[in-house]
């Protein structure tokens, strides 16, 4: 199985300290950025976006959720949608359910929240991915009706106990560490992930995000 690494990155990590070309030349080849959420654009995502594209790193876009409804979640996609219109994104657009209070919600709502959002993005033309942590995943998400979409998976462990945790048959991104630093690429941690598929060769060849 191929493995393509990545980061991803929000205004946490600042763009003036990011050093996108050093990464590239690490072996990286991707950046998920984050677009924003419910309660504002994130306000580095368009610096991450433009000197990640520039350092010929695949770019894709994640927003975190707050949605506890079908129609917030809508509002969410319309969101996204905005923040990306015109960017070249070679990389999934990705919905990051898994805030405490979606909790309370259950299953069934949890899921038809997620699917209202990522079936948005793909009625836009676009890739949508879902990605939460492995215990959101078995319990608040019914992976059976989303079964179409790919997996971005946050779990912090070794292969062997992320196989024991995640039990799902689809796997597109893992997340698996949040802690790893870099000293020429950014002077703190950073989010590490392994992509099992071309994502970029993918969309570019389907014409998806707009690219």
């Amino acid at each position: 199985m191929s493995e393509y690494k990545g980061i991803d990155v929000s205004k946490y990590q600042s763009p003036a300290k990011m050093d996108y070309e050093t990464l590239k030349k690490l072996g990286y080849s991707f950046v998920m950025a984050k677009a924003g959420s419910l309660k504002a654009k994130d306000s580095a995502f368009d610096t991450h976006y433009t000197k990640a594209r520039a350092a010929g790193l695949s770019v894709g876009a994640y927003l975190y959720s707050y949605a506890t409804t079908e129609e917030e979640a809508s509002k969410e996609a319309q969101l996204m949608l905005s923040w990306i219109k015109g960017k070249k994104l070679t990389h999934p657009i990705v919905y990051d359910i898994e805030d405490g209070t979606q909790k309370a919600l259950g299953k069934e709502k949890c899921t038809d929240i997620a699917l209202r959002f990522l079936t948005e993005i793909e009625d836009a033309g676009c890739y949508a991915m879902v990605y939460s942590y492995a215990n959101f995943i078995k319990h608040y998400l019914d992976m059976e009706r989303l079964r179409h979409f790919d997996v971005w998976l946050a779990c912090y462990t070794t292969l062997e106990r992320r196989k024991a945790l995640y039990q799902n048959p689809i796997l597109g991104i893992w997340q698996y560490s949040s802690s790893e630093i870099l000293p020429t690429v950014y002077p703190s941690r950073l989010d590490q992930d392994v992509a099992y598929k071309d994502y970029a060769k993918i969309i570019k060849a389907k014409g998806l995000n707009g690219v």
